[in-house]
């Protein structure tokens, strides 16, 4: 601010300052008001023939009037131009954030204080707000990843000060996805919200809640001297997980499985975030509703999966190293063969054969399933079309089953191996069948309408009710190999085989048993009335060239005992 130097008078300043947009007033050494605009009377709430002698004692708290009269003395003193960002109070009571501009002039023998106001306030509560969605879930309201990764350097940073103990939870909702589906996307973020809420009571106010992102959320926890500490606040977010969430008149579930990361020395953040994940993706992995601490033997295993899953789809892309095995079934009354099973084998590079229980649960979490169970269909229905004597049947995994135009996909390949659908089997466990929703219903009846037969594999190691068998819509009953291993030792195993087999026959449904592996379990399942077998009494699984010659031979095609 510059006052022209032909100002004499304390009264040639009034017509100049009432000009001036801002608030603009004049203080005496009294630090009483002598002189004030139109825009200083408007802040202030009072007309300027009140507020003429006015101290900041009238216009402020005592303990702003303390602040402000000892920046005034400063600039009476110095001389120097002042600026200050300041909190004042305005008329209303409320709390203001005012830029001032403070100078002293002499005029009239005398020296003054001249000040400007520049009201901040909205400025500084925008620059706020930004600040809190720059750092802030907009949904919930928690620390955002940004702000979780400063909470966290800070703790790791006074843990090497003071050894001050910190632990990552990193959490992650379980069937979250069923609950948009089924509610649509607001009940969703109502359910996250509650979730956020009910996190945000377990914990302490020095612990830190964050939502990282979709149903994820993290929690640091600070200063928990013992582990028993952290497996409760594990605990009690598992309850409250559990506890059922009200949203669009109706009570929605879910569940909650966390990853447990301990900060140990040298850690960094990035390392300690990885490690949380890692006992997050091996919670899930078993089964979900659970929390897992990172240990280096976890760490270990689940880099190996993700190497493998990193294969995996290398070779699926590269159409390389992926082989397709066959098993025979043979009828039990002639002992005639009846079909192929289709098994898939993975020739790793490194590792060697693998069997399919060492990377088929890879291919399910990843979604290679999906594309994997094509490739294989493929496979094994152009192989079978050279054979139009026998049945196919193919494993079918409960991730393929969730995938839309299933059924027409699957008839499509058929289509092009030129196989007729009444000789394809797909096998599915008791979970995939009895697991399902409308529109895996639809599919497997659009299947079944083309011809394709529906069998239940492993039958017995699910959900272990005979009257499920009842109630399924299925062609065929394999019973799982665990019971014909233990038929002829195991009474309780024979008598589960003989109540399928008798339930099978009289609701029409064949019944194949596998895993037969010698004459007495042979002999025994033929009397209880198997209609197929399978195992390596018969045959191993074949490679497609062994698999060739086996058909090519038809004296195979009977077995004898």
């Amino acid at each position: 601010m510059k006052i022209a130097d032909n100002i004499a008078s304390i009264s040639d300043l009034q017509a100049i300052i009432n000009v001036m947009p801002l608030p603009v007033f004049i203080k005496n050494r009294a630090h009483r008001i002598v002189l004030l605009n139109d825009a200083a009377c408007e802040f202030f709430g009072h007309s300027r023939e009140v507020m003429i002698g006015f101290s900041d004692y009238d216009l402020f708290p005592d303990e702003e009037v303390e602040v402000f009269h000892a920046a005034d003395d400063r600039v009476f003193d110095d001389g120097v131009l002042s600026e200050n960002e300041e909190q004042v109070t305005d008329a209303a009571g409320k709390t203001r954030t005012v830029i001032t501009r403070k100078r002293r002039v002499r005029l009239e023998d005398a020296d003054y204080l001249v000040a400007t106001i520049t009201d901040v306030t909205a400025y500084r509560e925008a620059e706020a707000h930004n600040y809190h969605l720059a750092f802030h879930d907009t949904l919930t309201g928690l620390p955002n990843r940004a702000l979780l990764n400063e909470r966290i350097d800070q703790a790791l940073l006074r843990r090497q000060r003071s050894g001050e103990r910190c632990t990552l939870l990193y959490i992650d909702l379980d069937r979250f996805k069923e609950v948009n589906d089924a509610f649509g996307h607001q009940a969703g973020d109502a359910l996250l919200q509650a979730f956020a809420e009910r996190l945000t009571m377990i914990v302490r106010a020095s612990d830190t809640v964050a939502r990282l992102g979709g149903d994820e959320f993290a929690v640091l926890l600070i200063d928990r001297g013992k582990q028993a500490d952290v497996e409760l606040v594990c605990r009690r977010i598992l309850e409250a997980a559990a506890e059922p969430f009200f949203v669009e008149n109706t009570r929605a579930f879910v569940s909650a499985s966390i990853g447990v990361a301990d900060a140990i020395k040298d850690l960094d953040n990035v390392e300690l975030q990885r490690q949380a994940d890692v006992a997050l993706y091996q919670a899930k992995r078993e089964g979900r509703a659970c929390f897992r601490r990172f240990t280096s033997e976890l760490d270990k295993h689940i880099q190996h999966l993700r190497r493998l899953e990193s294969d995996l789809r290398e070779a699926l892309a590269k159409k390389s190293g992926l082989e397709v095995y066959y098993q025979p079934l043979f009828t039990t009354a002639d002992e005639k063969l009846a079909g192929m099973e289709a098994l898939i084998r993975w020739r790793h590079p490194e590792l060697g054969l693998l069997q399919p229980e060492e990377f088929i649960p890879v291919a399910e979490e990843s979604g290679l399933i999906v594309p994997l169970g094509d490739w294989v269909l493929q496979q094994a229905c152009l192989m079978m079309a050279q054979w139009p004597d026998i049945t196919l049947a193919v494993n079918l995994s409960p991730v393929q089953l969730r995938e839309e135009n299933l059924a027409e996909r699957i008839v499509e390949i058929l289509n092009e191996a030129n196989l007729d659908p009444s000789r394809l089997e797909l096998e599915l466990t008791e979970g995939a069948i009895l697991n399902t929703n409308e529109n895996i219903r639809t599919c497997l009846k659009k299947l079944r309408a083309a011809g394709v037969k529906i069998v239940l594999d492993d039958f017995g190691t699910g959900y272990s009710s005979l009257t499920h068998l009842q109630k399924l819509d299925v062609d065929k009953v394999k019973i799982d190999k665990s019971f014909v291993n233990d038929i002829a030792a195991n009474d309780q195993s024979e008598a589960i085989v003989h109540a399928v087999t008798y339930l099978a026959r009289v609701l029409g449904i064949p019944v194949t048993a596998e895993g037969v592996e010698n004459s007495r379990q042979h002999d025994l399942l033929r009397i209880i009335g198997c209609t197929e077998m399978q195992g390596f009494l018969y045959s191993h699984p074949l490679s497609a060239e062994d698999t060739r010659r086996f058909l090519a031979d038809k004296k195979k095609w009977t077995h004898v005992a």
